[in-house]
């Protein structure tokens, strides 16, 4: 089945999506590039919208709730698709009432995506009771989280650009002028809480730039298949490579995730599906060890016994210099690997003997796992912490408010109406150095002339 690979060695020859300190500069416009122009003037444009507070820091794991919520999913081992709690999540707590069926299908979600026998694109709905005990849980989550990353998929933008999966809310194809599709209510809602730091980065399946068109900053945003507006980062093909800029920023944010939410995809199999599954899988590992020091819960890369790659393990046991480590299926070489699909599940424990080498990791401990907002089941629904079906939109209106929003706040930004603004760089095309004070105008207006 077609999945997004990971970068090979002659992707990274290719340097799809990077720019050397030399090529970062290569568009730039015969504008006056005089050192006596002011740096502000009556033209100078406005600023964008900016982060209007700094990042949330989460909580600690002295605090009781972390506590309580942790140690619950340590506990709580993923979910059968007949458990009960499959449809709510390991996480939650309160009334438990199966979600209504909203649209009924005998079909897969996808065609092109495997899928288990039992998973069917069939829509359900919470009831307003259960909805709103799992939105305020899920508001708990954002609050303590010391790191929130969204994933999505083409489902939060199926209403105003189209979708490949089968649906009861919308046809499957495509929208004409997607270029110029305005956001939804979810884009703008996932904007502010990302200027407001709830949200700390946003791992985007969709090539659409409505993320963008809603505010959120553009340096926390990783199209990992591409956009239609980024010339450096042209769409990826179902047969392509990510690229070798944004597949090692998706595996840090999968790797170091505290929070992830979910929203419009089917987890179907994507290369990128580990942000969501990896840290779901963390959620049963204990707090992070003691930093520097090696013991129960401490991180090493080593070569396992009877493999050839370096792999992430976690240690379980030290008795003096042996040491028992459960180590991931996925190796640290993967990246030069076209064919391997990423799995961070840990393995069964082996033994290293004295003598073996290995490196100490920075302190990992488990997290608050990963929480899924859709209308349709996923063959990942026994991994979350807490499962919400519904429209993201009526979702997200509620969970501002249990943020203590009001909906009012995810509105159109107020986007600059100037076309030419001042940008560190020299007459040459050259960005100059840090700190230096010339600059020169970037100016598009019509009529004036740019060289390239």
């Amino acid at each position: 089945r077609p999945v997004f690979r990971a970068p090979t060695p002659a992707d990274t020859d290719l340097n799809l999506g990077v720019s050397s300190a030399e090529e970062e500069a290569e568009i730039a416009c015969e504008a006056s590039a005089d050192p006596k122009e002011p740096v502000e003037s009556e033209d100078a444009p406005p600023e964008p919208p900016q982060m209007l507070r700094e990042t949330s820091k989460g909580s600690s794991e002295e605090d009781t709730v972390r506590s309580a919520i942790t140690a619950r999913l340590r506990g709580t081992k993923f979910l059968r698709h007949d458990n009960p709690l499959f449809m709510h999540g390991r996480g939650y707590d309160g009334p438990v009432t199966p979600p209504k069926v909203i649209w009924r299908s005998d079909k897969p979600p996808r065609k092109d995506h495997a899928c288990p026998k039992w998973l069917t694109a069939t829509e359900f709905e919470d009831c307003k009771t259960m909805m709103t005990a799992k939105v305020s849980q899920l508001a708990t989550l954002m609050r303590i989280s010391r790191k929130t990353v969204v994933y999505t998929g083409a489902g939060i933008s199926a209403s105003v650009i189209g979708q490949a999966a089968l649906s009861g809310q919308n046809k499957v194809g495509w929208k004409s002028n997607t270029r110029e599709a305005p956001p939804t209510f979810t884009h703008h809602a996932l904007g502010f809480l990302g200027r407001e730091g709830l949200i700390h980065s946003w791992v985007q399946q969709n090539h659409d730039g409505l993320p963008q068109k809603a505010g959120f900053p553009q340096e926390r945003i990783n199209e990992i298949h591409g956009s239609w507006f980024d010339p450096s980062n042209p769409v990826v093909k179902y047969s392509g490579s990510l690229h070798s800029r944004s597949y090692p920023w998706m595996r840090e944010d999968a790797r170091t995730a505290d929070l992830v939410l979910v929203l419009g995809t089917s987890l179907g199999g994507l290369n990128a599906d580990q942000v969501a599954t990896s840290t779901a899988q963390r959620s049963l590992l204990p707090p992070a060890a003691q930093p520097g020091v090696l013991q129960p819960g401490s991180w090493i890369r080593a070569v396992p016994p009877r493999r050839g790659s370096v792999h992430r393990g976690m240690v379980t046991a030290v008795n003096g210099e042996l040491l028992t480590v459960c180590f991931q299926n996925t190796s640290e070489d993967v990246e030069s690997d076209s064919e391997e699909e990423e799995d961070d599940e840990l393995g069964d424990p082996v033994s290293l003997p004295a003598g073996h080498a290995w490196e100490l990791l920075p302190a990992t401990g488990g997290g608050l796992g990963t929480v899924c907002i859709n209308l349709q089941q996923t063959a990942h629904d026994g991994k979350m912490t807490l499962r919400l079906f519904g429209k993201s939109d009526e979702v997200l209106r509620m969970l501002l408010e249990q943020l203590g929003f009001t909906a009012e706040v995810a509105r159109n930004p107020v986007w600059p109406k100037a076309h030419r603004a001042l940008v560190p760089y020299g007459a040459d095309g050259r960005r100059l150095p840090g700190g230096t004070a010339r600059r020169m105008w970037l100016d598009l207006r019509a009529g004036q002339e740019v060289r390239i």
